[in-house]
């Protein structure tokens, strides 16, 4: 199984509790916790156990997923005109954000 991917603050809100109980305390919390109030930071019952018992990782935000980008694109080999780098660099940008744009060249 794929371990389960929270916000930055999930985990942060998942990591200030584990730290002084044990994860079955955590999830009785939990439970009763969302009976009064429907969930607890965005994180359902499933998102928890899973997090605990076979782990997570942290969404990245998309400054990090920019700049992950980025350093993957580097060193950059070809010689490209100005262009269309920058058309490419835009176009991956607008991906990585999520902004849906209908470019005219694919």
């Amino acid at each position: 199984m794929d371990k389960v991917i929270l916000t930055k603050a999930q985990v942060e809100s998942i990591e200030s509790k584990i730290k002084n109980h044990s994860r079955e305390r955590v999830i009785r919390d939990f439970v009763t916790a969302t009976k009064v109030n429907g969930s607890l930071d965005g994180i359902t019952l499933e998102m928890l156990n899973h997090a605990l018992y076979i782990g997570y990782v942290v969404e990245q935000t998309t400054e990090e997923k920019l700049i992950e980008a980025y350093k993957k694109g580097l060193p950059y080999q070809a010689a490209p005109d100005v262009k269309s780098a920058f058309r490419e660099g835009m176009k991956k940008a607008c991906e990585i954000a999520g902004i849906k744009v209908k470019w005219a060249r694919n």
